[in-house]
């Protein structure tokens, strides 16, 4: 623990009389709810609670206490050590993140990694810039992580990152010995903690090679009880094709896999949630999230093909400098029917002396340019050193409604840069989903969407006690107004807490009292640990 803090004291608290979704999916009842030391003491029918004297109590007449939500998706691996206290995440009931996936290294790493890690935490947070990332193992960084965060956290390993601990530079394929050694970094991450791992899904043109060191990895991960959380890899690349290219590493492999931020392309979602009955009836381990918004975050360098980001930002910048590269991409680009440039809009830049950009979609600079957009992305990728951030639509409201009922779907934050996105769903996508479409939508009822959010990813991450309220528990609570809650956040004004959370418990902490932060910062590392189960020390 850092010498300056101390973890906040859980208070012996009840609420009474309140509405209960356990997170089962099974219908509500109503109930007294006692937290203490903690821990989920007891619950018990509505009014038979008898206070003594030594307890906070809460009036949950009318309102709803469910377990926090758990966003497999965390809004940004770097979020916890640059924003410990989390109100984004926690003023919409979120209690428990897991990171790993947006593209920064935090564990494990080697001296160089740490050095441009720090650079990055630097450059989001100014305080950074006098301190030193101390850690190397993942097992130091979910150390340094349980020293203080406002939300629990769990930790998936990039792919990258055991790439650059085997091989020192992870731009090739590995060799025999180097496929070793990777196997051997990821086994050590999974021994200290990490739930799994995160990497891009497989793309059609992965050499053998390629295609062996995922395998390996994949299997190694599945042998110790992990999950594979793949993304798709570029939006030229349809989404049922990455989708079924990810569900044969993981049939081939045995891993279980956790398809992140699905979302229909232009072909819709009927194709894609077919892809997903097949593997489950073919006995696949699948399980996927998405968020309730058409627009979704990302880099503008996701748009370029995947042999074209291989490698080092010093290497992707090299290949856009290079015509006849240049003129490959353009030719690829130009021969997919999958991006529609008019939906791609940049979201924000790296350089300010770009700022004119910003809001203003790929198909509209190229025209205001005379070029095409292909030409247009390689002229801004180059230009502002890849930190272009962009917004893209993907399919339609049915197409949202359609992958939000699947029997595999969990509750995501909108995930990669969200902050410097600007995005809503950073402080909304949860109530947006309980509050938008299950209350007013009526797209499903209150029990199966706590559960998406609560007690199916809970399986997903094996958390021995969380994600269902039950006696001896771990107290993350959410306790809300199933009238008012709502996500406030907009586009325009995305830095907006969401309306109805009542009350938010982490470890039995109030981290929301009364619908207002508190900045206590009793979230916990949760840990893979050899039974398979994931939980705090």
């Amino acid at each position: 623990m850092r010498g300056h803090e101390v973890r906040p004291t859980a208070v012996r608290t009840a609420i009474t009389h309140t509405r209960i979704l356990d997170g089962t999916g099974n219908p509500e009842y109503l109930g007294d709810i006692v937290l203490e030391s903690g821990l989920i003491a007891d619950i018990l029918p509505a009014g038979s609670f008898k206070d003594d004297g030594t307890t906070i109590l809460i009036d949950g007449a009318g309102l709803v206490t469910c377990p926090g939500f758990i966003d497999l998706r965390g809004s940004s691996d770097t979020a916890p050590l640059t924003d410990p206290a989390r109100h984004s995440a926690l003023t919409q009931g979120v209690t428990t993140e897991v990171l790993g996936q947006d593209g920064a290294n935090c564990a494990p790493l080697t001296d160089a990694s740490a050095s441009l890690l720090r650079h990055q935490l630097a450059g989001v947070a100014p305080e950074w810039a006098d301190r030193d990332v101390e850690w190397r193992t993942v097992g130091q960084y979910l150390d340094h992580l349980d020293s203080g965060t406002g939300t629990n956290t769990a930790y998936l390993v990039p792919m990258h990152a055991v790439r650059a601990l085997a091989m020192g530079s992870p731009a090739v394929a590995p060799t025999a010995q180097q496929l070793v050694a990777e196997v051997k970094a990821m086994a050590d991450a999974l021994e200290q903690g990490a739930v799994g791992l995160s990497s891009s899904a497989p793309g059609a043109l992965a050499t053998p090679a390629e295609t062996a060191e995922l395998e390996a990895l994949c299997a190694a991960v599945g042998a110790y009880g992990g999950y594979w959380a793949p993304a798709r890899n570029s939006l030229a690349v349809p989404v049922t094709e990455s989708v079924s290219r990810s569900v044969e590493v993981a049939t081939k492999t045995g891993v279980p896999v956790h398809l992140t931020h699905l979302a229909a392309d232009g072909a819709g979602a009927a194709d894609l949630l077919t892809v997903l009955d097949r593997a489950l009836k073919a006995g696949v381990d699948l399980s996927c999230d998405s968020h309730p918004y058409l627009e979704n975050p990302g880099m503008l360098a996701s748009l370029l093909p995947c042999w074209a980001r291989d490698g080092q930002d010093e290497d992707v910048l090299a290949r856009l400098d290079d015509p006849e590269v240049v003129a490959r991409i353009r030719s690829e680009l130009e021969a997919s029917t999958d991006i529609n440039w008019d939906a791609v809009t940049i979201a924000f830049v790296g350089s300010g002396q770009f700022g004119m950009l910003v809001g203003q979609s790929i198909a509209r600079i190229a025209a205001i340019q005379s070029s095409d957009p292909a030409t247009t992305l390689v002229r801004i990728l180059l230009s502002d050193s890849l930190a272009t951030g962009v917004l893209y639509a993907a399919g339609s409201e049915d197409d949202l409604r359609a992958i939000m009922g699947h029997r595999t779907r969990t509750g995501a934050g909108v995930g990669f840069r969200s902050e410097a996105a600007a995005h809503p769903g950073v402080w909304g996508s949860f109530p947006r989903f309980v509050g938008g479409f299950a209350r007013e939508a009526k797209a499903m009822d209150l029990p199966a969407a706590i559960h998406q959010l609560t007690g199916r990813p809970a399986q997903r991450l094996h958390l021995a006690n969380r994600g269902v309220l039950a006696a001896g528990n771990a107290a993350d609570v959410l306790v809300f107004d199933p009238d008012a809650i709502i996500d406030m956040a907009t586009f325009a004004d995305p830095r907006q807490p969401a309306a109805g959370i009542n009350h938010v418990f982490v470890n039995g902490v109030p981290a929301v009292s009364e619908h207002q932060p508190t900045s206590a910062l009793a979230g916990r590392a949760l840990r893979r640990g050899p039974e398979g189960t994931t939980q705090s020390l």
